[in-house]
């Protein structure tokens, strides 16, 4: 991984430091040691999330910690997630309405349930918000599906496979086709970009009826 790379996985270090550490039992003197680093230093990271690590000092905290710089990045992609292991003190609980919105609000990938001939399908969309909507960009044929079903489904998450954590959020409502040149045009803003490409310009605005997630997160463990 080039500094570079690093960089945009970077965001969640700090906290996976601390709680990599906590995981081996060493303890900040321990590792600052093994790392060549002032204890308070190493404190002083741990609890400054956005601070930057030279690569030299990533290679020796991740080998104090018995791991690889990329598992303190977070940055295992090349794999299916869930394949890791669960965290030492998970707790599940309901994301609320204002989270969940938030989630859906930063926009990405998520995927689109309906019922085919072949039973329930999900199929991975580029999706934005607008107006409390989900709205997608497919095709004129994925759209007409979408439309004609009573009810679909849109859900987003993301994993924190190094961590043991992530969320999710589900969407029910029903779909319509965006077929109005105004409303059309005041959506051009969003920038959908279908990353199959292709002729996938047929908006569909998904109207939540309702909206719940969960998130599991990790509890600090007793001292």
């Amino acid at each position: 991984m080039s500094t570079s790379d690093a960089s945009l996985w970077s965001g969640d270090l700090a906290r996976r430091v601390a709680r990599r550490r906590a995981e081996v039992g060493k303890s900040v003197e321990e590792v600052a040691s093994a790392v060549g680093v002032d204890p308070g230093y190493l404190r002083y990271f741990e609890a400054s999330p956005g601070v930057r690590l030279s690569t030299g000092t990533m290679l020796l905290l991740a080998l104090a910690l018995e791991c690889t710089p990329e598992e303190l990045y977070g940055a295992r992609v090349d794999r299916p997630p869930g394949r890791g292991r669960a965290g030492r003190h998970p707790e599940l609980s309901e994301l609320t309405t204002q989270q969940c919105a938030a989630h859906l609000q930063a926009g990405g990938v998520g995927r689109v349930v309906l019922v085919t001939d072949r039973g329930p399908v999900a199929h991975p969309l580029n999706f934005a918000m607008s107006e409390g909507d989900v709205v997608v960009s497919t095709t004129v044929e994925h759209a007409a599906r979408l439309e004609a079903q009573p009810k679909v489904s849109f859900q987003i998450d993301r994993v924190d496979e190094s961590m043991g954590e992530g969320w999710s959020v589900l969407v029910t409502g029903s779909a319509r086709r965006v077929d109005e040149p105004d409303e059309v045009l005041s959506l051009a803003g969003l920038g959908l970009a279908p990353w199959a490409g292709g002729p996938r310009h047929a908006l569909v605005r998904i109207r939540p009826d309702e909206t719940t997630g969960r998130v599991i997160a990790q509890a600090v463990a007793p001292t």
